[in-house]
């Protein structure tokens, strides 16, 4: 288990992170969300032993982190952080050897990690040469090449098409069925909310809100009805909002009880092509930004 107990980091007078505290089991998943400057990536650095915290306590497995083991985490940068004259394979070998990783283990993890990413084609050219979502899983091979047991994902969606965000999301699976601990940082919370167990959400440094996903749903009654069809309107009883996204439209429904009527009455109606669902990751946070700024 990795544990954070009440993080804080200034920066002179300015808050990084604060009081931040949360615990990661073996074979979990923890988004670690928020806008620019909420505090992800002063928490990532502060794990990371890139900086020095100034309040708090960090431990894996009961044990205080103290960083010697060079090889516990792996780490996905949001920006792109390579030497892009070097060839694919010498840029995989050298951020591994500053791991003291050895060779013969190097080879073999690369050969794993290329081919399992489909890019084994890729791996004599030089990194400038390759489009911005093959980079992308590049550096996801650095992250994965030297096996570390706790895994840093800061937006790893960017630049991956639909193609391979869904090799990522089974690449995760695979890394919870391997017991790895993993932190993912990503603006696309449709894309995550499949993925993450827990969540916890950073406004300004403090936490919005943080916990297991499911049993933070359960603390919203409202549900939300998907159909193709414009037929319910704002002002009907029971129904808070109605917005179109795309060729759908997303009717926020006070409760269950009320989505179940609108059920029964689409179903009459003889209107089949809809969905209900609880309240998404993105409208809790937009609610939660909704109370911190009123």
């Amino acid at each position: 288990m990795l544990s954070i107990e009440h993080l804080t980091k200034y920066y002179g007078s300015k808050v990084g992170v604060k009081d931040l505290s949360f615990k990661i089991k073996k074979g979990k998943i923890l988004g670690v969300l928020g806008s620019n400057g909420s505090g992800k990536t002063t928490t990532f650095r502060v794990l990371l032993g890139l900086i020095e915290k100034d309040e708090g306590k960090i431990t894996y497995e009961g044990q205080l982190l103290d960083f010697s083991d060079k090889c516990l985490f792996g780490y996905l940068p949001e920006e792109k952080s390579m030497l892009r004259d070097l060839k694919v394979k010498d840029q995989i070998a050298y951020l591994a050897s500053l791991k003291k990783i050895k060779q013969v283990m190097i080879e073999e993890q690369m050969d794993y990690w290329l081919k399992y990413f489909h890019i084994e084609r890729y791996r004599n050219a030089k990194v400038r040469s390759l489009s911005k979502g093959n980079m992308q899983l590049v550096q996801l091979v650095c992250a994965l090449v030297h096996q570390p047991k706790i895994l840093i994902f800061d937006e790893p969606l960017n630049g991956l098409d639909l193609e391979n965000v869904g090799l990522f999301k089974r690449l995760c699976e695979k890394l919870k069925k391997e017991g790895r601990i993993i932190l993912i940082s990503s603006h696309q919370y449709n894309n995550i909310e499949d993925l993450v167990d827990d969540v916890v959400y950073l406004y300004r440094g403090d936490t919005c809100f943080k916990g297991n996903l499911k049993n933070l749903k359960k603390k919203y009654p409202q549900r939300i009805l998907i159909l193709d069809e414009d037929i319910i309107d704002e002002k009907d009883s029971g129904v808070i909002s109605v917005e179109k996204l795309g060729h759908l439209y997303h009717v926020k429904l006070e409760n269950e009880h009320v989505a179940s009527q609108y059920v029964r009455k689409l179903m009459r109606e003889k209107i089949s092509c809809f969905s209900l669902e609880m309240v998404s990751l993105q409208m809790m946070i937009r609610e939660a930004l909704h109370e911190r700024t009123r």
